[in-house]
């Protein structure tokens, strides 16, 4: 496959498009980490404890099948839609389907409800992988110039956070009443979004640089693992598994949290808009910052930005004002962290070719996968099992007052320590700052 694309300006068309396949891709685990648990536990009547193993176990057996799927995405054939546009939509419609029967297939069947909700979700896992690694893979191969994926890079962004956003805010005014109904309203009409835009964008956007299929650019599974041994890909992962995790806890928590400890679910969704509008902000400014200042300096300021808000907040958890000015700032940092990190997994999968000479768009893509599914398996059973250590009743209306300490522990507490241990890894591991970025894509360059 050649590194160079024939036309590097990528249209606005384009751009759109991958906005629309980004935006449609948020729902999926958006709705997971937001009110998965919360559904289980108040409509369906699950065990907190059993629903936390259940996301345990199923993201990291769920990730090992990411670099394997990454791998046979590598492998896919050129069709004349290209490489990884027809999986994606093939894998949109899976999604769908399994992601509505992981919802309701519990409520639907009288009996073995645990059994369901642990196949689907499971399903889901591996199907997600055909529509979010596809999705992954599109940036890299939508042009090799510099300034362009940056520019792609704003686009998935605003994809990202917008439809991030829009669950945000409508999520917890359709379902604060707690009825199955609700969650019919809000599943499936999510659902029939995320099929409009996927593939509606899929069929936007073009794989602008070629391939061209030759022995020395081909790479095994085992050489595909290999790529781990690498500095800035093994350290962008790890900072992406803790940072990650840390923010799937506070995610996981915060239905509890505006339930519980504030008394009102709905005031979640007003703090969503003040983070929306602060994210588009940080988005338009995350590839700015990131071509005047390098990428690896945009993310480290955003991860202590992110950190000192959770300590802020500890002086009074119960504030509003206090998270609405989290709400704010911390909006406006997370949206720059969006396309950069986006960016970065550009640059790791450029990064293998100028080691290998191998391009492993789908490998690399995959990988972050494996990483963000284990942050999320983890993150995502943390809380359950800390408000079940915690004493929470299933089904009941009102809560022992221990439960507000456990959810108070993963909405801010947690995330405040993984928070400084992600950052002090990426900060003294990751070596790709902007100097050694110009210089390895000139020496590609200059090679090809």
């Amino acid at each position: 496959m050649s590194g160079k694309s024939k036309e590097q300006k990528v249209s606005i068309v384009e751009k759109m498009g991958l906005f629309m396949v980004c935006a449609g891709n948020i729902p999926l685990m958006g709705l997971l980490s937001g009110f998965f648990m919360i559904y289980y536990t108040n409509v369906v009547g699950l065990e907190p404890a059993a629903l936390a193993t259940l996301f345990l176990i199923s993201k990291v057996v769920d990730g090992i099948s990411d670099p394997i799927m990454g791998y046979f995405l590598d492998k896919f054939p050129v069709t004349k839609m290209g490489k990884f546009r027809p999986m994606l939509i093939l894998g949109t419609i899976i999604c769908v389907i399994n992601y509505i029967l992981l919802w309701f297939g519990a409520v639907w069947s009288p009996v073995g409800k645990y059994v369901i909700v642990y196949v689907t979700y499971l399903l889901l896992g591996w199907t997600f992988d055909i529509m979010d690694i596809s999705k992954n893979s599109l940036l890299p191969v939508m042009t090799t110039d510099d300034k362009e994926r940056n520019s792609l890079s704003l686009f998935n962004a605003l994809g990202s956070m917008i439809g991030g956003a829009v669950i945000g805010v409508l999520g917890p005014v359709i379902v604060a009443d707690g009825k199955l109904e609700s969650y019919y309203v809000l599943i499936f009409g999510s659902m029939a979004l995320t099929l409009v835009l996927s593939i509606s964008g899929a069929l936007s956007v073009k794989e602008r640089v070629e391939f061209r299929e030759n022995n020395e650019e081909k790479y095994s599974l085992k050489e595909m693992l290999q790529f781990l041994r690498y500095k800035p890909i093994w350290a962008a992962f790890a900072a992406t598994l803790i940072v990650g995790t840390g923010s799937s806890i506070a995610g996981g928590a915060g239905a509890y949290f505006y339930t519980y400890v504030l008394g009102d679910m709905k005031l979640m969704s007003g703090v969503s808009v003040i983070g929306l509008i602060a994210s588009l902000v940080g988005i338009v400014m995350g590839p700015y910052l990131a071509n005047r200042f390098g990428k690896k300096k945009v993310y480290l300021t955003a991860v202590i930005i992110s950190t000192a808000l959770n300590l802020l907040r500890l002086l009074d958890v119960t504030s509003m004002i206090l998270i609405y000015i989290s709400a704010l700032i911390g909006g406006v940092a997370g949206g720059w962290m969006v396309p950069v990190n986006t960016s970065i997994q550009a640059d790791n999968t450029t990064y293998v070719q100028y080691k290998t000479g191998k391009r492993a768009e789908a490998a690399i893509a995959s990988l972050t996968s494996f990483v963000s599914k284990v942050a999320q398996g983890l993150g995502g059973a943390i809380p359950g099992y800390v408000i079940a250590a915690y004493g929470f009743v299933t089904g009941a209306s009102v809560q022992p007052e221990s439960i507000n300490t456990g959810i108070i522990l993963c909405a801010l507490i947690l995330p405040l320590i993984f928070g400084i241990l992600g950052l002090l890894i990426f900060g003294t591991q990751y070596t790709l700052d902007q100097k050694a970025v110009i210089e390895m894509d000139a020496k590609i360059n200059r090679n090809n």
